[in-house]
C-alpha cells in the first residue's frame, strides 16, 4: 500500500511522540531501578576499642569489631496443642500479655482513640459541670451578701402582701429576716 503524502505528514509526528513517550518510560524506569537498589544498602556495626557501637553504612576500619545487621521477620512457631487442664483464664492472660508487647492492629489503635476521646470528652464534661456549680456558688453568695448588707443598713423594709398592697416590716420581723440572711451568707460563701 501506498501512503499519500498528507498521511506521511500525520504520521511523522506521532511516530515523534511515540519516540518520547518511550525515552520518558525508560527513564523513569531506570531512575525507580536505581533507587531500588539504593533502598536495599547493607548496614555494618562496628565496635571500636573502647566498646563503643556505630551503625554505618561504609563497612567498618581494620581496628574496629565488625559484623552486619540483618532484619529478620520472626514467624510464630506452631505451639504444642494446649491441654484441655489448661484454664481459659491463662489463654487470656497470654493474649492480652501478647497484644500488650506486639504492634497494635488497626482496629486496636482506632479502639484506642475512640476510648481517647470519650475520656477527653467525659473530663470535659466534668469540668464544665464544676465551672458550672462554682459559679452558681458564687452568684448565690453575692446575692446573699447584698440581701445581709440591705438589711444591715437599716431603714423601713417593705413587703407584698399576697393582696398586691405594700406593708412596712416591724422590728422583730427586720431582725428575723437579718438572722436569715446571715445564716445564709454563712451556707452560701463558705
Amino acid at each position: 500500500m501506498r501512503l499519500t503524502d498528507a498521511l506521511k505528514l500525520v504520521m511523522v509526528p506521532l511516530t515523534r511522540f511515540m519516540r518520547s513517550v518511550v525515552m520518558i518510560r525508560t527513564a523513569v524506569f531506570v531512575f525507580a531501578s536505581l533507587s531500588l537498589a539504593s533502598a536495599n544498602a547493607q548496614i555494618y556495626k562496628c565496635i571500636d576499642a573502647a566498646g563503643k557501637v556505630v551503625y554505618s553504612q561504609n563497612p567498618c576500619p581494620a581496628n574496629t569489631k565488625s559484623g552486619t545487621v540483618t532484619r529478620r521477620v520472626d514467624r510464630p512457631s506452631a505451639a504444642p496443642a494446649a491441654t484441655p487442664a489448661e484454664g481459659s483464664a491463662d489463654k487470656a492472660a497470654k493474649g492480652d500479655a501478647a497484644k500488650k508487647t506486639g504492634p497494635k492492629t488497626t482496629a486496636d489503635q482506632e479502639q484506642d482513640f475512640r476510648k481517647r476521646q470519650q475520656d477527653q470528652a467525659k473530663a470535659a464534661k466534668e469540668s464544665s459541670a464544676k465551672s458550672a456549680e462554682a459559679q452558681r456558688k458564687a452568684e448565690n453568695c453575692r446575692t446573699s451578701r447584698e440581701r445581709l448588707a440591705q438589711y444591715e443598713i437599716g431603714g423601713r423594709m417593705t413587703r407584698i402582701n399576697p393582696q398586691g398592697e405594700r406593708y412596712y416590716l416591724e422590728d422583730a420581723q427586720i431582725e428575723q429576716e437579718k438572722a436569715r440572711a446571715r445564716s445564709d451568707v454563712a451556707q452560701a460563701c463558705n
